[in-house]
This record gives C-alpha cells, structure tokens and sequence, in this order.
C-alpha cells in the first residue's frame, strides 16, 4: 500500500470528523438554544403527549416521519427539548454520509483534490437553513441512508451476495417508511431506474423483483401524503396555465434557478445583487454539465465500474423536478434557490463532480476529448468558488444570525407580553396564537427555554 492510498483512507474519515467540528462551530457561533418556526407546529402537534404513539396511527402517518417520534422522546426526557441537541444530530449524520463517500473515494483511489472538494460540498453552508433549524435532523438522517443505500446497490451490482440483497429490500422500505417524508419520491424513482438499469445491463430478473417493495411503499406514502394536511403559507391558489399565460417565463428562470443554487445561494445573489437572467444563465451551465456527467457516465461505461456517481447524479435531477413541480406555487423566481433545498441539490452536485473523477477508472483507457479537458476544469473550479464564496458569506453572516437569535430568545421569554405582529415577525410563523400556545405549554413543562 503506498502513501498516497494511506492519505486517503485517513482523508475519508479525518475531513468528515473536521467538516462535523466546522459545522459545530458555525452552529455555536450563529445559534441559540430557542424554539422558533417549525418548532412551533411540532410542540402543538406533539408535545401535549410527547410519549404517546398515538398521533402517528393515522391515515398520514408517513408523512409525520415516525422516527422523530423516538428521537423527541429521548430529547424530551433527557435534554429538555432541546434545539441545539437537534442541530448537533443533524451534524453527526451529516458526518456519517461524509464517511460513506469517503470510504466510496478512497477506495476507488480518487485524487486527493476530488477528495476534499465533495468534502466541501457535503459540509458547506449553502445549507444553513437546515442546519440552524434543528428540526431539519431528521432530513440529514433521511439522506445518510439514501447514500448509505446507494453505497450497498452499488457494491450488490459488483458483486452479489445475500446480506447486500437483504439491505436493498430492508434500507428503502424502512427508509421510506420512517423518515424520507416527500424525499421518497426523488429516491424511490432513482431506485426503479437503478433496478430496471440492472435488469436490462446484467440481464438479472432479481432487478425487476427488488422494484415490488419500493413501489410498495412509495404507494403507502402516495395515500398517507393524500391523506395530510397540507399548509402552504403563501401559495397562489391560481392554476398553472393562469400563472404561465401571465408570465410565460416565470417556470423558465424558477427552474433555471433550481439549478443556479448547486453553485450560488440566494444570499449571495442578493448580497451581490445578481439579476434573475444572470443567476438563470448560470443554472443553464449546470444543467450542461449534469447533461455531460450523464452522458459520460455512459460513454466511459463508468457503471461498469461504480454506478455510485450515476445514483447520485440521477437523485439530484429528481430532486430538481420535484422542487419545480410542487413549489412554483409561490410564485417567486428565486423561491428555490432557498438554503432549505441545498441537501438535496447538492447530492446531484456531488454525483456530478464523482463521475468527472471516476472517467479513468478500472480498464477504461478512453482518451479525455478536448471539451472535457478544458471543460472539467472550469466547472470544478466554478464549484469551489461558490463553495468558498458562500462560507465567507456565512461566516460574515454569522454574528447577525446571532443577533437575530437573541432577539428570539428575548421574545419567546416575554412572550405573554409581546404583541401578535412581534411574535409572527420574530418567531417567524403565521399564527401568533399557536405561538402562545406552544410557548405556554413548554413553560408549564418546563422544556427549552423554560427548563430550569
């Protein structure tokens, strides 16, 4: 074994461990200890009866993500409902997914500067928004066992065994069930296509079966999300052929936008003061260069090889479809570019940047054409720059997030005698007499801000 192979075995669990200090330090610097937003719905919803299963036994029960019913237990009881116990969770499987795409490089002898870069993308700030929201754990924890899932399909399609059969039906069906909510319709389509992809490349009739407990479940979940109930605070209730007639490109740039986001977040183009032809021109080079990932994915027979990049490549493009499909309703051009879908973009992202340092891999002697020699580059380089651009904006950022948190933890505390309007603008949700409510119930449990 030479040095540079012993570099990255060490690189593959040494960055996600920094990249889990990293964000914990953001956190520590940006964050306070404050139920707010979502927090709001979630204490109304469940903490009346933290312990009780019961709410979970209904028609929607998949879209309540039963997992977060253990974990609120565990942080009720032992840390007092606590945000940043949530957000610290959220790291650690952010760290864990980091260490199953490191094990992925290193073993397949990536370079070392392909290496740090996917390091970067996993643990970038582009996704503040879920990380300062300690409710976003859960999502992390979803999209470590989506990549988890990935790593094992891929390593079953090299070489079959029964335990990597067993977790290709087990992972999606407990996945789907416990924690991915909406995710599971960008994973389980993935998963069908990876499936039938099989069938018809290793001529293998197992492919077609493994499909039966995906789409099995994904129709659970289609009934239990017809059976929700679905708020969307500030959706137009107007029908698509009414927005498009008024405003033909309106879905042009909002997908376009979707897209821009794997590179430039919303606070940057608003920092910068980027223009909506400018950001939509950027989602057009993305959009190229998924196109060109996909396709090199082929002409190289990279899936011969590994078909990891590919999984990850074909989830991002899903994830871009579903945000485009179901949240245009806003009707904001730059609606997408938020923080909160930067998780699942950047699995899209990550898949790209992989095939582009897999094109060499095993026996593929194919020569790199002239496009993808002065292309490649560019495109990487484009990515590390967004990269780089949005930690030194999140840094900057951090100490008025901070302000903006002791403003809330200044609210949350008085709140009996704050106005409406405070507390909807402050504690950033539509009702100020849910807020009362879940304020009033965690003070007489004694829970977060209230906890003695």
């Amino acid at each position: 074994m030479n040095i540079r192979s012993i570099i990255k075995k060490f690189l593959a669990f040494f960055l996600p461990v920094a990249g889990a200090i990293y964000l914990s330090v953001y956190i520590r610097s940006a964050v306070l200890d404050v139920v707010y937003t979502d927090y709001i719905r979630i204490i109304n919803t469940y903490l009346y009866h933290p312990f009780s299963p019961a709410l979970y036994f209904r028609k929607d029960a998949l879209t309540r993500l039963p997992v977060t019913f253990f974990e609120r237990m565990i942080n009720v009881k032992f840390f007092k409902y606590s945000t940043m116990f949530d957000m610290s969770l959220g790291i650690i499987f952010l760290a864990m997914m980091g260490i199953v795409i490191g094990i992925f490089m290193a073993k397949k002898d990536l370079k070392i500067r392909y290496i740090i870069l996917v390091m970067m993308l996993v643990f970038s700030l582009s996704q503040w928004e879920m990380l300062t929201n300690g409710t976003g754990w859960v999502h992390f924890f979803t999209f470590f066992l989506f990549v988890l899932h990935f790593y094992i399909l891929d390593l079953y399609v090299q070489r079959e065994t029964a335990v990597k059969l067993f977790l290709n039906i087990f992972l999606p069906v407990f996945t789907i069930i416990m924690a991915a909510g909406s995710y599971s319709l960008a994973y389980g389509a993935t998963l069908i296509c990876a499936y039938i992809f099989y069938y018809v490349y290793r001529k293998k009739k197992i492919g077609l079966s493994m499909c039966i407990p995906v789409v099995t479940v994904l129709v659970v979940f289609m009934y239990s999300y017809i059976n929700s109930d679905t708020v969307n605070a500030g959706a137009t209730s107007e029908s698509i052929v009414t927005v498009f007639s008024r405003d033909p490109l309106y879905f042009l740039y909002f997908g376009l936008n979707t897209f821009a986001s794997d590179i430039v977040s919303v606070e940057l183009v608003k920092y910068f003061d980027i223009n909506t032809v400018k950001t939509g021109v950027l989602g057009a080079v993305v959009i190229v260069f998924y196109m060109y990932a996909l396709y090199l994915n082929f002409k190289h027979r990279i899936y011969e090889n590994t078909i990891f990049p590919l999984l990850l490549l074909i989830s991002g493009l899903f994830s871009h479809a579903m945000v485009i499909l179901t949240r245009w309703i806003f009707l904001d051009r730059m609606y997408a570019m938020s923080s909160r879908y930067s998780l699942q973009f950047g699995a899209g992202l990550i898949g790209v940047i992989l095939t582009f340092a897999c094109m060499k891999l095993g026996g593929n002697k194919s020569k790199f054409s002239l496009v993808s020699k002065l292309a490649i580059p560019v495109f990487v380089l484009l990515v590390f720059a967004g990269n780089v651009l949005t930690a030194g904006n999140e840094m900057r950022m951090a100490k008025y997030r901070m302000e903006s948190f002791e403003t809330k933890m200044k609210v949350a505390k008085n709140f009996e005698h704050e106005s409406d309007e405070t507390l909807k603008t402050v504690l950033q949700y539509h009702s100020p007499k849910k807020i009362r409510e879940a304020l009033r119930l965690i003070k007489s449990k004694k829970l977060n801000i209230f906890s003695e």
